[in-house]
């Protein structure tokens, strides 16, 4: 049975949410508004659908409709989501600060739908053309917005300062934020750098190869320049990971030659953050917040203290009480989570990481050797680099940067299955 749609309810729903992936990078009440749009249109869509039949919802191969069951390879998939998604509410009813944990429902929820929709919506080519047009936009708002940013001291969009270090001047951008922006870095650059790789046939092409070269080193520019070690790193093992699984081995020579002479020239207050005990202060801090974390683990270690409410529960559960980086997040985006809605949470959703990542490399396999690959794999190493950087900050509390994270995986599932126009 095809789908069927209304055209215009989609068309305003794809605008929206390509205003809102603009929003993410500096305007949250924008994204919130952008979001509600989206959603409603896409609603009225769906509704506009059932007064000729029952609607369907083709999720990259997962059909639902009315006596029709989610489909084959991915059933393991989305119904790892699904009890995800459960435990999460489940920890609401069982917080120990509910209104924390009620707020936190809509957290979780909100960038959700935006995966569900932006994997419904983006499917077609005009669709897509349009999302390319937003996501380009988007970072060269941003390229230019934190390029002021470092000449003149300030962004223009937001007025946020650049952040003074002792190995200069960190650039925020219009996030406020070097993690914010260093999590939205990492998942753009692999898109530009390896449509660049593509093998251009035509005279047009080529010309395009070249501008997402260069794309990609102003985003390799701008990283360097947020002075953050952790998303730098994420993204040196993601594409480390993708050279191996396409067996790009003098790729992974002239990387690991690159990444040596890069960290020769890196000052060394990039590399070492010393404290007042002249020991490593990121590491240090970093394991006394995961000791921290296992505490809260252990003692509630089903359902947690609730959704969104680690940094308000977590100082009554340790049991070191050590002086360092006191009432913190985890800075490990896995540990708080489980801390929150508890082991079981946290292994159903890495269970639906690893099967996303099976399946998109499945998709991307029988795409091999054209041009569609390089932009799925593209995709799927960005979306890898925010999940190593997970493990070391809190992009995936971040608002906008959990958002970023589900949007593009969104756009993942639909360009692996897409319908004509």
């Amino acid at each position: 049975m095809r789908n069927i749609r209304n055209p215009d309810f989609e068309s305003s729903a794809v605008i929206s949410l390509c205003v809102l992936w603009v929003s993410t990078t500096f305007a949250i009440a924008l994204m919130e508004i952008a979001l509600v749009g989206a959603l409603v249109l896409w609603g009225l869509g769906k509704w506009s659908a059932t007064r000729k039949q029952h609607p369907v919802l083709d999720l990259g191969g997962a059909k639902v409709n009315a006596g029709c069951s989610v489909g084959g390879k991915d059933r393991l998939m989305w119904g790892s989501l699904a009890v995800f998604c459960l435990i999460v509410l489940l920890s609401f009813f069982f917080s120990e600060y509910p209104k924390q944990s009620f707020r936190g429902i809509f957290k979780i929820a909100k960038p959700i739908l935006v995966f569900i929709m932006a994997a419904s919506l983006f499917r077609t080519g005009k669709a897509q053309s349009r999302f390319d047009v937003a996501f380009l936009i988007t970072f060269l708002i941003v390229t230019l917005d934190s390029s002021v940013q470092y000449a003149f001291g300030r962004d223009v969009l937001r007025g946020f300062p650049a952040q003074a270090s002792s190995a200069g001047l960190r650039l925020v951008g219009p996030f406020g934020d070097f993690g914010k922006m260093g999590a939205y870095l990492i998942l753009i650059i692999p898109v530009f750098l390896l449509q660049g790789w593509s093998k251009p046939v035509t005279k047009g092409m080529r010309r395009d190869s070249l501008y997402a070269l260069l794309l990609a080193a102003a985003g390799f520019v701008l990283l360097y320049l947020t002075r953050c070690r952790g998303p730098v790193l994420a993204l040196v093992v993601s594409f480390f990971a993708l050279a191996l699984y396409k067996r790009w081995f003098k790729a992974i020579g002239i990387g690991f030659l690159l990444f040596l002479a890069i960290l020769a020239i890196t000052p060394r207050g990039m590399i070492i953050h010393l404290d007042a005990e002249s020991k490593e202060q990121s590491i240090i801090e970093r394991l006394e917040l995961a000791k921290r974390a296992f505490d809260v683990i252990k003692a509630r270690p089903w359902l947690g203290t609730g959704i969104n409410t680690y940094n308000v529960a977590h100082e009554k559960y340790d049991t070191t009480q050590n002086w360092r980086v006191r009432g913190y997040y985890a800075h490990n985006g896995y540990l708080q989570l489980a801390a929150e809605i508890g082991i079981p949470g946290i292994f159903f959703f890495i269970l639906f990481l690893i099967l996303f990542f099976k399946r998109g490399l499945r998709e991307a396999k029988a795409a091999r050797g054209s041009p569609e690959e390089l932009e799925q794999l593209g995709i799927l190493t960005g979306l890898l680099a925010f999940l190593l950087y997970a493990m070391a900050d809190t992009n995936l509390q971040s608002p906008q940067s959990l958002m970023s994270f589900w949007f593009m995986a969104g756009v993942l599932m639909a360009r692996q299955k897409p319908q004509l126009p």
